[in-house]
């Protein structure tokens, strides 16, 4: 099936010659099937194959692992809920002087019953 300028392929022979590609080299490839090798890497864009780069081992790639760029707003929202925790741990802090200034003034209460107590018994 051949036009004026271009061959036309059926989409079950562009898997069977992008499916060889994926255990093949571009070469054998070519050779076999008598298909250029950028059409080869046309039809795998197109047809949701991942194409082969040199130094690039495809079949390792899912054991690496994977990174994901921090947005600029992720940041701003932890900024924001920074703020809010260091609020509360100031606000915890003033609360616990206030309770040990009780507690100090508690104590002091009782050790004046105490002595109290004790100049009274005898």
């Amino acid at each position: 099936m051949a036009n004026s300028k271009q061959h036309r392929y059926a989409n079950s022979f562009k898997h069977e010659v992008c499916q060889y590609y994926e255990h093949h080299t571009r070469n054998d490839t070519e050779a076999k099937y008598d298909v250029a090798g950028k059409t080869i890497s046309i039809w795998r864009r197109e047809l949701g194959y991942r194409n082969k780069f040199f130094g690039h081992n495809i079949y390792t790639e899912a054991m690496q692992p994977t990174f994901k760029r921090r947005e600029r707003r992720d940041f701003m929202v932890t900024k924001k809920d920074n703020a809010f925790l260091l609020n509360e741990i100031n606000d915890l802090k003033s609360r616990m002087k206030a309770k040990d200034l009780d507690s100090a003034w508690l104590k002091d209460k009782l050790h004046q019953i105490a002595d109290a107590i004790k100049i009274m018994e005898v």
